[in-house]
Order: C-alpha cells, then sequence, then structure tokens
C-alpha cells in the first residue's frame, strides 16, 4: 500500500469532479478504456482521482456519458517541482548533489573494530591502513575475505574474525584465543625425593609418603635430603614412591634495595592547551586555530566517532589536551628515601615471599654519595620442602 501510494505521487495524480449527465456510463466508459480511477465518491461529489498523464483520456468518456469533469486538485511530485525547474541553477545544483552521493557511497568512510579485549584498536587501525583499508578507500578495492586472511596472519592472537560491510561502513568482528589451562603432570606418576628449599631449623613435619630423615628440631641446609623416595614395608622389601609432605623451618631471609637520592621530578604546572579538529570524509577540518605550544608539554589525544541510529558517521572530532610541566632536580632527605625504600621492600615481600610468614624483622640503612641502601633482615617460618624428581632409565 505504501509503495503504490508513493509511486502514485511520485508520477503525479489529480483530483476531479463529474458534473451533469450519467455519472455511471461515465465509470463503465473509463473502465473499458482502462483508465484507472480511485478514491471515487458519489452524490453531489461524484469524482475521483486518476494519474495525471490519463486525465486528458477522461474527457472522451465523459463526452459520451453526457458529462462535464471539472479539475479540482493536483498532487504529487511533478505539480511541486513545477517551480522549481524552470530554475535550471537548482536542478544544476541538485543533479550535482546526486552524483556527489552517488560518488561518496561507493567509498567505506566508518571502520569499527568489535570483540578485541587484549589487542589494541589503534593497532588494528594501523595494521588496516598499511593494508590500504582505511576511511575513504574504495569498496571495490576490499574484499573481506582476503582482508580477513591478512588480519588472521598479523594477529595470532585472533580465533576467528569476519569483516561485514553495510552501506559505507565496514565492521570487523573477532574473538580472540583463549589460551588452554596448562596441564600439570601428575604428581603420583613420577618418583621423587623431598629436599630442603632453604637453610633453617625444622618447627614441624607432615609426612604423607616416603621416609624421613630428619626430624623436629634439626637444622638442615639448602639441598638436604629431608624425605627419601624409598620406602621398606614389613616383609623387608624396598620400593620408590613420590615422597610427598610439609616440613615447616624456621628460616632467615635478607632483602635489600637501593634508592638513589639525587633525581629528576617532573610537575605539572596548571597550564593547559586544547585543540580541535573535525574529520569530515578522511579532511581535517581544524576548530580550533591555536597552533602547537612551545615548551615542555604533555600531549593527551582523544578521538571521537559520532554516530546516528547506531551507526557510525563519516564525521569525527579529535581533541589534543597538552599539559605544560616542568622538570626540576631535588634531592631526597632521609626519611623521604627511608618511606619509599619501605614500600619497595613490601612490593618485594609480597613476589618473593608470598606464602612466607614473616615472625621478626629488622632493618638497617646506609647513606652513601648519591643513594640509600636500605636492608632487612627476617626471621621466618615457611614450608620448606622441595620436590626432587628421579629420573630412571
Amino acid at each position: 500500500m505504501i509503495s503504490l501510494r508513493l509511486t502514485r505521487w511520485l508520477l503525479g495524480y489529480v483530483r476531479f469532479s463529474v458534473v451533469g449527465g450519467s455519472p455511471e456510463k461515465f465509470l463503465n466508459n473509463c473502465a473499458k478504456a482502462g483508465i484507472n480511477l480511485w478514491d471515487m465518491k458519489g452524490g453531489a461529489d461524484s469524482g475521483g482521482c486518476v494519474a495525471a498523464q490519463r486525465y486528458r483520456e477522461l474527457r472522451h468518456c465523459a463526452r459520451n456519458a453526457k458529462c462535464k469533469l471539472k479539475l479540482k486538485e493536483k498532487h504529487g511530485f511533478p505539480f511541486a517541482t513545477k517551480g522549481i525547474r524552470k530554475r535550471k541553477g537548482i536542478l544544476a545544483g541538485a543533479v550535482v548533489f546526486w552524483i556527489v552521493i552517488y560518488i561518496l557511497s561507493m567509498h567505506f568512510w566508518s571502520i569499527e573494530i568489535n570483540g578485541n579485549t587484549t589487542i589494541k584498536t589503534e593497532e588494528m587501525l594501523a595494521k588496516l591502513s598499511n593494508m590500504g583499508v582505511k576511511p575513504g578507500v574504495l569498496k571495490s578495492d576490499v574484499e573481506p575475505k582476503i582482508l580477513q586472511q591478512k588480519l588472521m596472519i598479523e594477529f595470532p592472537k585472533i580465533s576467528w574474525l569476519t569483516v561485514n560491510t553495510k552501506g559505507c561502513s565496514a565492521e570487523i568482528k573477532l574473538q580472540e584465543k583463549v589460551d588452554p589451562p596448562e596441564i600439570e603432570e601428575q604428581s603420583s606418576q613420577s618418583i621423587c625425593n623431598i629436599k630442603a628449599a632453604q637453610t633453617g631449623q625444622i618447627v614441624s613435619m607432615e609426612v604423607y609418603t616416603g621416609t624421613p630423615l630428619v626430624k623436629k628440631g634439626d637444622a638442615v641446609y639448602q639441598g638436604q635430603l629431608l624425605i627419601s623416595s624409598v620406602v621398606e614395608d614389613n616383609l623387608g622389601f624396598s620400593s620408590l614412591r613420590h615422597a610427598s609432605g610439609k616440613i615447616i623451618a624456621s628460616t632467615s631471609r635478607t632483602l635489600e634495595t637501593e634508592v638513589e637520592l639525587n633525581r629528576k621530578v617532573t610537575n605539572l604546572t596548571g597550564k593547559v592547551v586544547t585543540r580541535k579538529s573535525l574529520s569530515l570524509f578522511g579532511a581535517r577540518i581544524p576548530l580550533t586555530f591555536r597552533g602547537k605550544p612551545q615548551g615542555d608539554y604533555k600531549k593527551e589525544g582523544m578521538h571521537t566517532d559520532l554516530k546516528l541510529m547506531n551507526s557510525v558517521l563519516p564525521l569525527s572530532v579529535y581533541e589534543e589536551k597538552w599539559t605544560e610541566q616542568k622538570t626540576e632536580d631535588i634531592k631526597l632527605t632521609r626519611e623521604q628515601a627511608i618511606e619509599e625504600a619501605k614500600k619497595q621492600i613490601q612490593n618485594m615481600q609480597k613476589e618473593q615471599l608470598k606464602d612466607v610468614k614473616i615472625t621478626e624483622a629488622k632493618s638497617t640503612d646506609k647513606i652513601t654519595d648519591s643513594k640509600l641502601i636500605y636492608t632487612v633482615y627476617m626471621k621466618c617460618e615457611e614450608n620448606i620442602a622441595q620436590e626432587s624428581e628421579i629420573l630412571i632409565k
């Protein structure tokens, strides 16, 4: 129904009335002549609508029915543009406009990337640009399947990728690979001893499998055999097992770090210069007529794509934020250096002594010409049981 109304409007139609004579005979004559009428009315306002190009044919049908036709209304594109068609400039402009629209529709003006998490969008856009795929590229120059293969080669982390084209937009959907969990070899299938990972004094022991060679209170050194894989049964026969156990020992640990006293510190002054530009069909149009600031500045850029009904337009705004910064030479005081050293030691403890219980800690510091040396001596309790696999050929 909508397409029929649109067709009638584009071709143009008129509304007429029938006066006198026999309206019924008039309608029969129109049907015999194959003239399509619609929106017919009877009575005093008898009449209807007909296509504009067939209105003259109605006159012959009306004469045979001794009727007269009266033109009441004109509708449609031909009548709406009647005055405009006399102005050649407007017509020429309309023609040029549609030509430009047609030429622009032959290009991709926006490229979207969806589904990436660890792969940076900027990195993918740079690779696409090197391949010749960027805003403004001809649609005929882009082969989705070939582009898909090239991207899969450039980014091995991608598990699958598809290139969808819609209008003047190209959308790249992808999914990154998920690393499979490492399959640990079951320890029960191997033969191993338990040795000491650190030097210390045994506080407690729990032997699950194997023959213990030390006892609570013994002092052990790093690498010493603690639990043997050789197990003897009640009949005196020996067999090799996977030794396992938990041996808590009192150990000593030392962590040391160095802090440079003389350093350069960069502080922001608070002065900010903002520059904006508009990207239209790949062309950069400056919105802020201000040059790049001179001096020491930190630059931050933000690119914003404009969308209409979830479709990316070939129009984007780029904003640059330049923040002035000043670099100064400073020298840390002893208290400042110790405070920084403590933070470094705490980070070292989280990384190196993750499962170690610290029972006592003592720190010392020493200042040289340009740095502070901070040392922490700790007494700990930790599980020193370390598996040592035995290879049998």
